[in-house]
């Protein structure tokens, strides 16, 4: 049987409670230059997704409209990004997977300085061999590249790897670069939009995926 031995993560609304203050920033960013709210299907869609996806809900906006989005939103993330904590029993799982020798990375559409601030502030950095931030990737999510590209930076084939994530997209991108797909919920991620995507594990709390992994190890070991 096949023996897992990279469990890689998304990083937003998996590991820190950082998504509520994403949907905020983008909400002041698009206030401040377009006098108007995002409505809640525009949050959705916005969650999670790197700047181009305004592209797609805004389609009219100039180069300079889009530049001035982007410039509020992240001055509001920014000032406040020191808040943002990680779930309930995520330091414990990730320090228990470390103790066991699992090659531990992350995957994030987030600009690389604030992914390293946030998980410097709680405490998470030092546990992960890598971190492939939006400087990084070659492409984003739902497109499988930055998950295999990071399995490569950590010399590990795709199929000895979990990805861990709360979003559609996390589910999609898993499949496509051949690895185990983790629907992560309890953060963001949502039973019923996570579901349909036919992920291979359904985990509650970071407990459940503890026990899975070390499970599996003593079964295969």
């Amino acid at each position: 049987m096949r023996r897992y031995i990279g469990v890689l993560f998304d990083l937003d609304g998996t590991l820190i409670n950082s998504e509520g203050l994403g949907s905020e920033a983008y909400n002041y960013g698009v206030q401040k230059v377009l006098n108007r709210e995002l409505n809640e299907s525009e949050k959705q869609y916005l969650l999670g997704k790197p700047f181009k996806a305004l592209d797609v809900i805004f389609p009219f906006l100039s180069p300079s409209e889009k530049e001035k989005i982007i410039e509020e939103t992240l001055a509001y993330y920014r000032k406040y990004n020191h808040q943002i904590k990680e779930y309930p029993g995520i330091r414990e799982m990730i320090k228990i997977l470390h103790e066991n020798e699992f090659i531990l990375g992350i995957v994030t559409a987030k600009l690389r300085e604030n992914a390293e601030n946030e998980l410097r502030n709680t405490g998470l950095l030092p546990f992960f061999e890598a971190v492939l931030a939006k400087e990084d990737c070659l492409d984003f999510k739902p497109s499988p590249v930055p998950l295999l590209q990071l399995s490569e930076k950590l010399n590990l084939q795709p199929n000895l790897c979990l990805y861990v994530g709360d979003q559609p997209t996390d589910i999609q991108a898993t499949h496509a670069a051949n690895m185990t797909s983790v629907a992560a919920l309890w953060g963001e991620g949502k039973l019923e939009r996570l579901s349909p995507l036919n992920p291979t594990f359904l985990i509650n709390n970071p407990n459940q995926l503890i026990e899975l992994l070390l499970n599996y190890h003593e079964r295969t070991d």
